[in-house]
Formats: C-alpha cells, structure tokens, sequence
C-alpha cells in the first residue's frame, strides 16, 4: 500500500471509532433515569388557639324600660326568687355581715303603690323604745322618672324577700330604698345591712340611682 492509501485508513478508521463512541455517549444519555425533582413542601398548619372561654353570666342591669349602672366594687349575688338582681356589698371592719342590694320588678301594674311599700319598710325596723323609728323619705326625679327614697335605721325585724317571710331580729342594721316608677312598671331597690357598711355604700346607691336611664 502506498502512502497516500495507508492515510486514508488511518482517517477512516479514527472517523468510526469517533462515530461509535458518539452513540455510545447518547445511548447512555438515554437509557440515565431523569433526576427527580425535589417534592415541594408544604406550608406547616399551625395549630389554631383555643376559643376563649365564655364569660361567667351576669346579673340583669335592666328591668321594665329602664337601665342602672352597678357601682364598682358591688359583686353579683346568687339568684332569688322574684328578684331581678342581687349585689352584694363587702362588711366594713367590725360589721358581721356583707350587706346587699336586692332588685325587684313584678309586673306593669303589680307590687303595690308607692307609699303602702315606703310604710311597709319603715314598719320593718324598731327603735330603742320598741316603736318603728322615723324614716326619711324623699322625692326626686331622674332621666324623666319619678323616684322616691327612703332611710331608715335601727333593728331591723323586716322580711327575708318582698313576701313578708319574717326573719330573726338584727340590731344595728339600716336600710337604704328607693322606688322607681319605671315606663312598665315599679322596680324596687333596697339596699340593707349592718349600719356601718350601709352608710358607707350610700354614695355608691346614689350613684346607682342616678345612673337610672330610660332603655
């Protein structure tokens, strides 16, 4: 063979060693598994906070057609037959007992008038002579609504409720009261309890009444 033949093999022959080794590289480009691409995550779910608990009920501060504000530092008393409400006023030092405010609506036209319940709460409490001690009684208006006020002390002999139960005697008690003709009707407050604590919660009972309001 000639020189001129011996070149043309020799490139011949490198050109199919080329061509094999290009299919080759293709065929395992083929036949590599693709790569897996990375499972996208997730935003975590948080847990979601727990519903606030209820708030503990309260007592009404409303009752036929009208409205009050109760006075700071006066606790809701547990529930009572034929009352709207009970607030209960902490004992002063040296008094032995809380006194309370109970709140009582009957009905547009029920509980009696006006001055035969006055009398009737003056009647409750008895003076050093074993005679009803006098009671003072006043008239006022507020927000449009005639109000009449009574304070009395002395031992106070008057009934557990507004339906004549008699209870046991109490010495040193007072009793502030006061009689709303409301827009449905009579609502009775009466504020009663050992003198002292009574006289020191008579701001706050003006206050209350003076926050009575058409509703």
């Amino acid at each position: 063979m000639n020189t001129k033949s011996i070149h043309a093999l020799l490139v011949t022959t490198l050109g199919l060693f080329a061509l094999l080794a290009g299919l080759t590289a293709c065929k395992q480009n083929a036949s590599a598994p693709e790569a897996q691409k990375p499972a996208s995550q997730q935003a975590p779910v948080l847990p979601t906070s727990p519903a606030a608990p209820a708030m503990p009920g309260s007592a009404p501060t409303q009752a036929a057609g009208i409205a009050w504000t109760v006075p700071t530092g006066w606790e809701v008393g547990p529930e009572h037959q034929m009352r709207v409400a009970t607030y209960r006023i902490h004992a002063i030092a040296g008094d032995p007992e809380d006194a309370e405010c109970a709140v009582y609506f009957f009905g547009t036209g029920q509980g009696g008038t006006v001055d035969a319940n006055l009398d009737r709460w003056a009647h409750q409490f008895i003076g050093p002579d074993g005679q009803s001690p006098p009671a003072k009684i006043a008239r006022q208006v507020v927000a449009g609504l005639k109000v009449s006020t009574l304070a009395v002390s002395g031992t106070y002999g008057g009934a557990g409720g507004m339906m004549g139960q008699q209870s046991a005697p109490k010495p040193n008690y007072r009793m502030r009261a006061a009689i709303i003709e409301a827009p449905q009707g009579l609502v009775f407050f009466k504020l009663t309890g050992p003198l002292n604590t009574v006289a020191a919660a008579e701001n706050d009972f003006s206050s209350l009444l003076g926050s009575v309001h058409r509703q």
